[in-house]
């Protein structure tokens, strides 16, 4: 008898725990897979003028063509897995007063940022742009990955991603 109560209050905590354990909730918001390259001219400037990028996705041809500058907030339409846009570049201060703090951005005058994202985890990446016809980035990559947990270390939810940066002609 004393064998079944000291299993049943055994048998009764680790339901209790397991229980405890299922009910942390890990986010899944913002845990994709994928590349990204940021791209940008040494001086900061972006060419202005008629854009094309063309990605070499493990075999898979991936085209984009957009003009600078964009119209408004407008970004450039892509095929589907490839995504890019463009942005002006900021200088971001981090600001502390004691009890909280936080992030203040400024875009600087004149220069920009260009993203390309791909979805998945490509293992070969080639991607050419040319503005006007003119060459301005030839740039290959076998991506890198790394495995990201944005729930934290208990989390399942693991996103593998790899990043780069590129200088535009």
């Amino acid at each position: 008898m004393r064998r079944l109560m000291i299993g049943g209050v055994l048998w009764s905590a680790a339901v209790a725990a397991a229980a405890c354990e299922s009910t942390k909730v890990c986010p899944t918001i913002g845990c994709v897979d994928g590349f990204t390259a940021t791209v940008q001219r040494a001086d900061g400037s972006f060419p202005s003028g008629t854009h094309r990028i063309e990605a070499l996705v493990d075999g898979v041809t991936l085209k984009c063509t957009f003009t600078f500058p964009l119209a408004g907030t407008v970004q450039p339409t892509c095929d589907a897995g490839l995504n890019v846009m463009v942005v002006p570049a900021q200088i971001c201060i981090d600001t502390h007063n004691g009890q909280s703090s936080g992030v203040s951005c400024s875009p600087i005058a004149g220069q920009f940022s260009e993203t390309v994202t791909l979805a998945g985890t490509p293992g070969q990446v080639h991607v050419w742009q040319t503005v006007d016809d003119a060459a301005i980035l030839d740039a290959a990559v076998a991506p890198q990955y790394a495995d990201v947990r944005p729930g934290g270390p208990d989390c399942e939810v693991v996103c593998r991603q790899a990043s780069t940066a590129w200088t535009l002609e």
